[in-house]
């Protein structure tokens, strides 16, 4: 995935790489975007406006990135574990970026069943 999403308003401007993005948390109406390298970044913008961004600008390239319930917006692509009894998912590249970051039970088994079925369709890289 070579494609960057491209966040724009105001006096702001992001162009992150798509498959450096792992995850945007949501802040009231503002977001905070979370790259590879670690760094954080407060935009301006709801978490849906964001995910409508995403969808326009990947198309399919935006099938890595899965709303979690009302808060998050994550890239399947660095989902280490699901751990729904602890409410938990774990984001990382096994290399040096790790992120935990809490989730409904629901919405964690959601993104579970997701997954196991990009696996059994053969999907995953």
């Amino acid at each position: 995935m070579n494609d960057k999403i491209i966040i724009s308003k105001g006096t702001e401007l992001l162009c992150i790489p798509a498959d450096r993005l792992v995850y945007i948390s949501a802040d009231g109406n503002y977001s905070d975007v979370v790259t590879l390298d670690g760094r954080k970044t407060m935009v301006s913008l709801q978490l849906g406006q964001i995910e409508d961004l995403i969808g326009d600008q990947l198309e399919e390239g935006g099938n890595n990135f899965v709303r979690l319930g009302r808060g998050l917006i994550v890239n399947t692509d660095y989902v280490f574990s699901v751990d729904v009894a602890r409410q938990t998912v774990v984001l990382s590249d096994c290399k040096g970026c790790y992120h935990s970051l809490s989730a409904s039970r629901e919405v964690l088994i959601k993104l579970k069943a997701y997954l196991e079925a990009i696996i059994s369709d053969g999907k995953v890289k």
